[in-house]
């Protein structure tokens, strides 16, 4: 038996952008926030970009060693400013019960900054998440090792990772799609994410979806995997499903070795309890036999369709293998191409991934 619970009140969500992406991905992020619960703080090395950013607070840190001219593309000065602005950090960390982080992996700040962020974090046992960009493959090798190193040293702390690649952007919007446009894309897909997110933790359902059982689920070692569906009619719930659970914007990952799952259904009325057990069953299907699977509800009537699902699972062993000469394998998925007006509405999946974009345009 489950009930429907409005809001999880004395929830405090910090969302941080940090570096160029991550301040950008705000800016998308604060005019539409519906939640008091959700707190947005901006961190970057260049005092110019903070302060055309939309935050709550925005944190300039190593301003002793950059002078807010930014980092200059180098890792190494983004952690050293973390490190010169620890204190700081800490104070915003510490206000929070969950972190929620935009960024890009690649150049400086974010490469540098992120995982020294994450490692406060998980230093003060407080669950943190990253949505990350990977640069284009046109920036080079050498932008696209600094994004690799700068993710390994990123999942050695964080919760989970969900990335984004850009070149993935091309594949689905073409060549002929604007720069800018592409940018503006990527940070609504990350907005998307993070607006999911936070609605799930603030607008929570069954009451066993607790903050214990979400760090615990988080906590599960392995890839990771994040996608989101929606719809108007109950009907389409499970094309919406399929939709959460296959997203060809990003890396696929094998479900089936998941050990924790989380499903969220968000919806404006009631939904039957029919469907709510065909979401579930259908989770289930794909994951483990013994993963611990957590299920909630919650009726947000501002939500811009009639019902939205999220699936986050973790733990997860190996990569799905894309197959593009049969499209089918029981151990293969074949991501179909969606319509530039579909994007939004697609899942996001996490990997062992990282990267960045460079400074994108609402």
């Amino acid at each position: 038996m489950f009930q429907l619970i409005q809001q999880n009140d004395g929830l405090s969500i910090g969302v941080f952008g940090i570096g160029g992406c991550g301040c950008n991905t705000l800016n998308s992020i604060f005019e539409q926030r519906e939640s008091e619960q959700a707190h947005l703080y901006s961190v970057n090395t260049d005092k110019v970009v903070l302060e055309h950013t939309q935050s709550d607070e925005a944190v300039l840190i190593g301003a002793e060693l950059t002078h807010g001219y930014g980092a200059g593309a180098d890792p190494k000065v983004g952690l050293q400013a973390a490190e010169e602005s620890k204190e700081q950090l800490l104070t915003l960390i510490n206000g929070c019960d969950i972190i929620l982080c935009a960024t890009g992996l690649g150049g400086g700040t974010g490469t540098g900054a992120s995982p020294y962020i994450a490692e406060l974090a998980s230093e003060q046992g407080k669950p943190i998440i990253f949505v990350a960009t990977l640069p284009f493959s046109s920036e080079g090798e050498f932008r696209s090792n600094i994004a690799q190193t700068g993710l390994n040293e990123l999942k050695e702390h964080a919760n989970a990772v969900i990335t984004l690649p850009n070149d993935q952007l091309i594949e689905v919007l073409g060549n002929d799609i604007g720069l800018f446009d592409a940018f503006k894309h990527s940070n609504q897909i990350l907005h998307s994410l993070i607006k999911s997110l936070i609605d799930m933790l603030c607008f929570q359902g069954l009451i066993n979806v607790d903050l214990n059982d979400f760090a615990k689920i988080m906590d599960c070692q392995g890839d990771a995997v994040l996608g989101v569906g929606k719809c108007n009619e109950e009907s389409e719930l499970t094309t919406a499903l399929n939709g959460a659970l296959n997203n060809p914007l990003v890396n696929q990952v094998d479900m089936s070795s998941s050990t924790g799952v989380i499903i969220q259904v968000n919806c404006k009325d009631e939904i039957s309890l029919g469907s709510y057990n065909l979401i579930t069953d259908t989770v289930r299907q794909q994951v483990s036999p013994n993963a611990l699977v957590i299920c909630g509800v919650s009726k947000i009537e501002s939500l811009a369709t009639n019902y939205e699902l999220l699936v986050i699972a973790t733990g997860a062993s190996s990569k799905m293998i894309l197959d593009d000469t049969t499209g089918q394998s029981s151990s293969k998925v074949v991501a179909t191409k969606p319509k530039a007006s579909d994007i939004f509405d697609i899942p996001a999946f996490i990997r062992n991934q990282s990267a960045p974009p460079s400074k994108s345009t609402l």
